[in-house]
């Protein structure tokens, strides 16, 4: 599978309607991390611990060049003017994988609740400018389809 085929998507209105972009022209690297959060422990009579998987916080960070006046050039420039908190920092972002094909169109995805924040904006000179934000993961993701025509999620639908 070529990174092209993995898709993110984020919706742009911040809550109020969804309007999801892709993630994807000005962005050169995208890695989700999942960031789990492990304990350990060892009881005495073992030569070697034991490791247990408690959680998980994904998180992706996009430096985005401003190369191109999309949707999601747009949602940044707002979020890079206003620095939102708390409830107007919350969105969502949806992952796909192009060879989970459902039908024409329509793939298996995940959608998961998110707080953005922005890392920073600027550059060197003479380049465009670039600007970064962290789409930090809240709780779980749901599982559906997304319509990649239509940029619709349809929550429920077992992937």
């Amino acid at each position: 599978m070529k990174r092209e085929e993995l898709q993110h998507y984020f919706d742009t209105s911040m809550g109020k309607e969804t309007d999801y972009a892709l993630i994807g022209d000005g962005v050169s690297s995208l890695t989700e991390e999942f960031n789990p959060e492990e304990g350990t422990s060892q009881w005495i009579n073992q030569a070697n611990g034991n490791t247990e998987v408690k959680s998980y916080t994904p998180s992706i960070e996009v430096a985005k060049e401003d190369c191109i006046d999309d949707d999601m050039q747009d949602c940044i420039d707002t979020l890079v003017d206003t620095l939102p908190t708390g409830t107007s920092a919350e969105s969502f972002y949806v992952r796909l994988r192009l060879k989970d094909n459902i039908s024409a169109g329509v793939y298996k995805a995940y959608r998961r609740k998110c707080a953005v924040s922005v890392v920073n904006t600027g550059g060197d000179a003479g380049n465009n400018v670039s600007n970064t934000i962290k789409i930090g993961g809240k709780g779980d993701a749901v599982a559906g389809t997304f319509d990649i025509s239509t940029n619709t999620f349809t929550v429920g639908v077992e992937p």
